[in-house]
């Protein structure tokens, strides 16, 4: 039986990939919480134009990192390994915010980490599937989580905005009141 290690090395291969997107994605949640929620709502929001936006600026950085290698000059080897892993990381961050939409989908009662546990359960199996999951899915969904990060900029800090309040109007003196007569006791 030959053929029974390149199975179990193929089946290992998918668990690490599926635990690493996993991983990946409840880190982010932990860390992140109220960017990832923006992310699930930007997802919720404009879903295309994150894809979209995502294949335009993602798509090159992880095309200069795949050709990494071939850059002579050893400091911008560097430089591109450095931006094609800081894109990718990015786009990990921004799909965290796809697997908890997911998830609030599913379980919409749950707490948030369960959400995104299911969600990020549900997205990694879509993700490592062979052929269609992990040749095409996946970088759209890291294409997205990178446009959906670029378009939600969790970097600018949100400033709430209070109304100035009105002064309470004052009321007139009146006369001082009477007190009233004692009770009589019996």
């Amino acid at each position: 039986m030959p053929y029974t290690g390149i199975v179990l090395a193929i089946l290992a291969f998918h668990l690490a990939a599926f635990l690493i997107l996993l991983g990946h994605w409840l880190v982010a949640a932990g860390l992140l919480p109220k960017a990832t929620r923006g992310f699930a709502d930007e997802y919720g929001r404009r879903p295309v134009r994150a894809t979209l936006l995502g294949l335009f600026t993602y798509g090159p950085l992880f095309v200069l990192l795949l050709n990494a290698n071939n850059i002579p000059n050893g400091a911008l080897k560097l430089v591109a390994l450095v931006i094609g892993f800081a894109a990718l990381l990015v786009g990990f961050i921004g799909t965290a915010g796809l697997a908890l939409r997911i998830g609030r989908n599913l379980s919409a009662t749950a707490e948030p980490w369960q959400q995104g546990l299911r969600g990020g359960v549900m997205l990694a199996l879509v993700f490592i599937t062979p052929l269609l999951g992990s040749l095409f899915l996946m970088h759209v969904g890291l294409a997205s989580g990178f446009g959906v990060f670029l378009l939600s900029r969790p970097w600018k800090r949100v400033v709430a905005i209070v109304p100035p309040q009105l002064p309470l109007p004052v009321a007139p003196a009146t006369a001082p009141a009477m007190p009233a007569e004692p009770a009589p006791v019996l």
